[in-house]
């Protein structure tokens, strides 16, 4: 009888699953699980095979009222839609279809969204021809050659010397973001969002950017409270919030 019950629940959550009613996380636990789960793999694909079986022969019963002609429906028994000896088979469709799903009909996730975006613009920090600040160009420097350690110290060094370069302060939280020191760099954007009279202030947007990499509990609703902030005041980032939280799934 327990076992029935767990088949049950199987059943549920696996359409659960294929109807798109699974957040995030429970998507990435079903998709780890027919990695890990022979036997949960193995239902999973006798679901997806039955499901696919049931609706051919319901196509077929279709076609055959329209062109009018009268034969009893028959749904062959499942026994003689699944064959036991294709079971492992159909287990790796099963991943294989998982995965089809994860990459072509599913926007990307929010932790993805945030990853590709330090990619394309905090993987090199860009550098102006004006010698004012020596110090901060040599930091950017270091930074672009990934040695961190020396590109803090300088950033570190100008923010000390003018608290008001709010440039050292963004990019002392993009070493702490590079390094995946993410509490250090949320505390630094943070205090860049509260500095006053910045014309353009990316803080929030950053501290969202953050936590959207750092992907703990509670971050992807943090991020989220975060982006619809920056898009209702419209600071820097706006436009690319409003068009992760259009995305967000």
């Amino acid at each position: 009888m327990q076992r029935m019950n767990d088949l049950n629940e199987n059943t549920e959550y696996i359409e659960a699953y294929f109807k798109d009613q699974l957040n995030d996380a429970e998507k990435r636990q079903f998709e780890q699980r027919c990695l890990e789960d022979e036997l949960f793999a193995r239902q999973v694909a006798v679901f997806v095979t039955a499901e696919e079986g049931i609706r051919q022969e319901l196509l077929q019963q279709k076609q055959q009222e329209w062109a009018g002609i009268s034969q009893k429906p028959a749904i062959r028994p499942l026994k003689k839609i699944i064959s036991i000896r294709l079971l492992p088979y159909m287990a790796a469709a099963c991943l294989v279809i998982a995965i089809a799903s994860y990459f072509f009909f599913r926007s990307e996730t929010p932790n993805q969204l945030a990853n590709t975006y330090i990619k394309e613009h905090f993987t090199l920090l860009s550098q102006t021809m004006n010698a004012s600040n020596d110090t901060l160009q040599k930091g950017i420097a270091a930074y672009n050659n990934k040695e961190y350690n020396t590109a803090l110290q300088l950033f570190q060094k100008v923010y000390q010397s003018n608290p008001a370069n709010s440039k050292a302060k963004k990019n002392i939280g993009l070493v702490y973001l590079a390094t995946k020191e993410y509490e250090k760099a949320l505390q630094q954007f943070e205090e860049l969002a509260g500095t006053p009279g910045l014309y353009e202030n990316p803080g929030l947007f950053l501290m969202a950017v953050t936590l959207l990499e750092r992907n703990k509990t509670g971050d992807l609703a943090k991020a989220k409270a975060l982006l619809q902030q920056v898009v209702q005041q419209k600071t820097e980032g706006s436009k690319e919030a409003a068009r992760w939280l259009k995305e967000w799934r």
